[in-house]
Order: C-alpha cells, then sequence, then structure tokens
C-alpha cells in the first residue's frame, strides 16, 4: 500500500489595498447586429421551406425544450449562411422569423 498524499500548491491572492494591479486587458467585441443587418440572412433561412414549416409548427408550443431546439436549429443553419453570426444574433434571428409571413416579408 502507498500511503503517499497528493501535493499541490495552495495560492492565495494578496488583497491588500497598496498593492497595486494592472487592470485586465479590455476585450474587444463588435457589436451585436440589429434587426436591419440581419433581415437578408433571415430572408435566406426563410428560403429554406422544411425548416420554416418545422419553425412554423414549433412557434407558441408550451414545450420550451422543443422551441430551444428549433431556435438552436434556426441558429445553426444560418451559421452554415454566415458563420460569423453570434449566438445573441442567432436567437434574434429567430424573433425576426417569427415575426415573417409566408411570403418572407415583415409583418
Amino acid at each position: 500500500m502507498c500511503d503517499e498524499k497528493p501535493m499541490g500548491v495552495l495560492k492565495i491572492p494578496n488583497l491588500k489595498p497598496d498593492v497595486l494591479r494592472d487592470p485586465p486587458p479590455a476585450i474587444a467585441r463588435e457589436p451585436m447586429r440589429g434587426n436591419l443587418e440581419l433581415q437578408p440572412l433571415a430572408k435566406q433561412v426563410a428560403a429554406n421551406a422544411t425548416l420554416m414549416n418545422k419553425f412554423r409548427a414549433t412557434i407558441g408550443c408550451e414545450d420550451e425544450a422543443r422551441m430551444r431546439d428549433m431556435i438552436d436549429e434556426v441558429r445553426n443553419y444560418a451559421r452554415s449562411i454566415d458563420p460569423t453570426l453570434t449566438y445573441a444574433e442567432g436567437a434574434s434571428l429567430a424573433l425576426l422569423l417569427s415575426n415573417t409571413d409566408d411570403r418572407g416579408t415583415s409583418d
């Protein structure tokens, strides 16, 4: 039997006010695209009849998991068209599509 105990290092940060620290680096982020910028992508997604029929059948259902899966499916399809689409923009895109009628125009 081996009675060796694991060894490690415990690091405790110094929270004294007299210690000066550099601020963390700023994270450069692009602003989220608005509805007008997402509209052309929404039209391309709306052109997929199979996906849109499934999406329309899911809108308004009481099953949150099913709706979440459908939004993910729309988001993933849209990313196949525009790989720069962010997670939040995908949700906005799904909302845009929910306000789009069968002709692909906004209500």
